[in-house]
């Protein structure tokens, strides 16, 4: 069958539905990009927020009609919404056909040949499943995504993830260096390795730190980044790994979520802001140029304006180069959904104004800073305003464009700083 995907959510996501298409493909059925051709459509879900969920099934609902005209085409979720809601999404939204889990994705191949017995369970979550020997397909043509483990056992009290993607398990080593190797031979230069924590990776007593020195002598890569990390688990050995991989950019992204301690107590998330500040520290001594990015919410039951204040004063303290900006959305099935003090959703959504402006403000000075320095950029593609310009990422993860044709595209240029906007450096 032809078919197509919908990715929503993470980057975690993303390498999913690469690995999903790349199951699909390896049992005879075709990917395609146009919508009006594909037999079979599949929505790669995320249930972080109600707002992707949401989305979802709009999206669905959308799509339903090609129904009337295509009795056979066949209509999917996967994904952590459908690991979270399960068969009751064929009940929610009559259109969908069937519903996989993040775990059971080799059944896919059966279900669109209609070759699946009604008994077996394509939800069930398997704590050893890696998805062994499996090269994802990718269609990005410079950058390129490599799951190093997958599931989590933080079970911060807000996040669904640890009960839709189980608890966590490590790739082995040879794997994940195989597939970063093959990545790069085919002109995808910049990795990003994904992990709902990748701190807390091991394998055969190889740890994280371990892990990039051993990437970081693939002659055929450039630049290597990883997402997320857990302020609990930042070693120093990790601090001491980035610093002295040339190939690991100068680029940290480490959720605070909140600037309070009794926030973060009830969030459960395993530090303290006296903690969270020492790693920005050891952070910035040991990589000057560091850019750190973080999420932050708002709005966490029972949070009070003075708590919130809080961090907005450690933001301003800390200064990040950017920050990812939510509002506390009440999950189903999490501890935090069963707190009663719900702060007013007009509040949340009026301290997240205020957090967006402030950092706003933060991320401008930030990128100002850059004017007149030389940087090195990565070119990804031409710039979404001008054919005559060509954008990219700089090693500290900031998009920056420059005058340049199509022979650019997948090369280094290094570039000088002449102006900056509060999302892009503009150079020459």
């Amino acid at each position: 069958m032809k078919f197509i995907i919908e990715t929503y959510g993470c980057q975690m996501n993303v390498a999913d539905s690469e690995l999903v298409s790349s199951i699909l493909i390896s049992a005879g059925h075709t990917p395609v990009t146009d919508i009006d051709e594909a037999q079979a459509i599949i929505f790669n879900t995320c249930s972080v927020r109600d707002h992707a969920e949401q989305r979802v099934l709009g999206r669905i609902a959308n799509e339903k009609h090609r129904k009337n005209t295509d009795p056979e085409l066949k209509i999917g979720v996967i994904g952590c919404m459908a690991q979270r809601v399960g068969k009751r999404l064929m009940e929610i939204e009559p259109g969908i056909d069937f519903v996989v889990g993040v775990d059971q994705y080799q059944h896919l191949p059966s279900i669109l040949d209609d070759s699946l017995s009604s008994e077996e369970d394509t939800l069930y979550m398997d704590p050893s499943q890696i998805y062994p020997g499996i090269m994802p397909y990718r269609q990005d043509k410079n950058c390129g995504f490599v799951t190093v483990m997958r599931g989590c056992n933080n079970f911060c009290s807000y996040c669904i993830v640890p009960y839709v993607r189980g608890r966590e398990r490590s790739r082995p080593v040879d794997d994940i260096y195989t597939e970063v190797r093959r990545a790069t031979e085919v002109g995808l230069r910049d990795i990003t390795l994904l992990g709902q924590n990748v701190n807390s990776y091991q394998h055969d007593g190889y740890r994280f730190p371990d892990l990039l020195k051993k990437l970081n002598d693939i002659e055929s890569l450039w630049r290597l980044r990883f997402v997320t990390s857990h302020p609990k688990d930042l070693s120093d050995e990790l601090i001491s790994a980035m610093a002295s991989c040339t190939k690991v950019c100068e680029h940290i992204h480490l959720p605070l979520q909140a600037g309070d301690d009794q926030m973060l107590k009830k969030m459960n998330r395993s530090y303290d802001i006296d903690h969270y500040l020492g790693l920005i520290d050891k952070l910035r001594t040991a990589i000057p140029d560091i850019a750190i990015t973080t999420d932050l919410m708002v709005g966490f039951p029972s949070e009070t304006q003075s708590q919130f204040e809080n961090t907005l004063r450690v933001m301003e303290r800390i200064r990040f180069d950017y920050a990812f900006c939510f509002k506390y959305s009440e999950r189903e099935g999490t501890v935090a959904a069963t707190y009663k003090d719900q702060v007013p959703e007009n509040e949340r959504l009026r301290r997240l104004q205020t957090m967006i402006d402030l950092q706003r403000q933060i991320t401008f000075e930030k990128f100002q800073e850059q004017i007149g320095k030389n940087v090195e950029v990565y070119v990804e593609d031409f710039s979404r305003k001008s054919q005559d310009m060509v954008s990219g990422k700089t090693r500290d993860f900031k998009i920056a464009v420059l005058s340049g044709s199509s022979d650019k595209i997948g090369g280094l240029s290094m570039a000088k700083v002449i102006d900056a906007t509060a999302g892009t450096l503009i150079c020459e």
